[in-house]
């Protein structure tokens, strides 16, 4: 071995002893999440059903399972209850809260269209916003619940099965294919796993 393998192992070990109790306490949070007797243990009945209309407009039911159906609120409720750092759960119930009023009366009141219009407004004003530039505290939950929201669902069963490919034994390996005959142009599971 080169000193430059060497390097690269001991990198891959160093973000491996750092990253992985992290990655196993989000593991930990999709399991607790997945329990039949699960309720809810860090979010107030307000803030759970908030949580839920914003990842079910992120991620609708359609010809499959949506957010909610996925148990995504109860995923982000465990993950913010074992996961997070105070300081992170605090801004995330602060950002929850300049939302809530973001569209001139309490979310849940808004019509349907009212609310997909807020959501969306709020995460292109994000999207805009100039690298290293400071969020609105509306637009950062909704920043924020989209990437809890698409991590809880691609960690869920419907996710990993009925939206991505997959295969749970595959018959061989073939490295290089071309793309048209790798599947009907969804992502396989295991690669979406791998990224996150």
């Amino acid at each position: 071995m080169n000193r430059r393998e060497w390097l690269k192992s001991m990198s891959a070990l160093a973000i491996g002893a750092i990253a992985g109790p992290s990655l196993l306490a989000v593991f930990d949070a999709h399991a607790a999440s997945q329990a039949p007797a699960a309720r809810p243990e860090f979010f107030d009945p307000a803030q759970y059903s908030l949580v839920g209309a914003v990842s079910d407009i992120i991620i609708p039911r359609t010809d499959t399972p949506g957010a909610v159906d996925a148990g995504v609120p109860l995923f982000m409720d465990q993950l913010f209850k074992a996961v997070y750092a105070k300081d992170e759960q605090a801004r995330y119930l602060d950002a929850a809260a300049a939302f809530d009023k973001a569209g001139g009366k309490p979310f849940l009141q808004l019509s349907d269209a009212q609310r997909k219009a807020l959501v969306n407004k709020l995460h292109a004003e994000a999207l805009a916003t100039p690298k290293g530039g400071k969020l609105t505290p509306a637009s950062d939950f909704v920043l924020m619940t989209k990437k809890l929201t698409m991590l809880g669902f691609f960690l869920s069963q419907p996710g990993c099965t009925q939206v991505l490919q997959y295969d749970p034994v595959p018959a061989r390996w073939q490295p290089d294919i071309p793309l048209s005959q790798a599947g009907n142009g969804h992502a396989w599971a295991v690669e979406a796993s791998l990224k996150i």
